[in-house]
């Protein structure tokens, strides 16, 4: 019985054994596993890059997105660190931006690495690698135009011509021939004819106007004399009853 015993742990202990051989080290669990989805590896970037995917750990100290010149990542890269979240666990969501636009073009190679509190040297990487930056032709995804709606045709009616009109003939008045001009003999001087109605007219307007002119100011005259006598009664009536008042006054003293 202790011989059976004996056998199946032995063969136990060889199975555990070459499933996990010493010295390999046992895998990260998927909850330890960082991963970059986005941009994949080989892909071409402009601009500001949202970098997603999945940082998680039971322990998560903080994890920290970085860059490098080069189409993969070597002893020699120069990485920087162009994101550091502390605390907080981000799954298949936006782990940092990248901004491009002031680096050359080229290959560029992502790491994301995640730390966990109790292991504090040995973080848990994943890469992007030979991703293409080029600013000079950025990516663009190209936005569908909507068509615009036909517009409607509109149907104009077809003009009616008319019966052609008659042309009409105008009659030019008369062209009047001018009279000869009388000529003159020497020493006769030309005695300018003026009509009578018009001499009457002009000489009756000018002493209308002068008959009224001095008929309106004689009436001027009239009132501006007829006020100052108003005047001088209205004051010589105050002066008098004032000399009554007076002399009233003083008989009842």
């Amino acid at each position: 019985m202790g011989k059976r015993l004996l056998v199946v742990w032995l063969v136990s202990l060889g199975l555990l054994l070459a499933a996990n051989p010493v010295g390999r080290a046992a895998p990260a669990s998927q909850v330890e596993q960082p991963r970059i989805t986005y941009p994949a590896d080989g892909a071409r970037v402009s601009g500001v890059v949202e970098v997603r995917g999945s940082a998680t750990h039971p322990n998560l100290d903080f994890y920290q997105v970085r860059y490098a010149p080069g189409a993969g990542p070597t002893a020699d890269s120069q990485w920087q660190d162009f994101a550091i979240v502390e605390g907080r666990q981000v799954e298949n969501d936006v782990l940092g931006r990248w901004d491009t636009t002031q680096l050359p073009d080229g290959h560029y190679t992502l790491a994301l690495a995640v730390w966990g509190i109790n292991d504090p040297n040995s973080p848990y990487l994943d890469f992007a690698t030979n991703l293409v930056v080029d600013n000079t032709d950025p990516v663009v995804t190209p936005t569908p135009t909507p068509e615009p709606d036909p517009e409607p045709t509109e149907v104009f009616p077809t003009p009616t011509i008319g019966p052609t009109p008659t042309p009409m003939t105008v009659e030019q008045p008369p062209t009047v021939t001018p009279r000869p001009t009388a000529t003159l003999s020497p020493g006769l001087v030309e005695t300018p004819t003026v009509a009578p109605d018009e001499g009457a007219e002009l000489a009756l307007s000018v002493g209308q106007i002068r008959t009224g002119f001095c008929a309106g100011g004689l009436f001027s005259v009239v009132l501006l004399t007829l006020w100052g006598l108003y005047v001088v009664a209205k004051a010589g009536l105050r002066w008098v009853l004032r000399q009554r008042s007076t002399s009233s006054s003083g008989t009842r003293r």
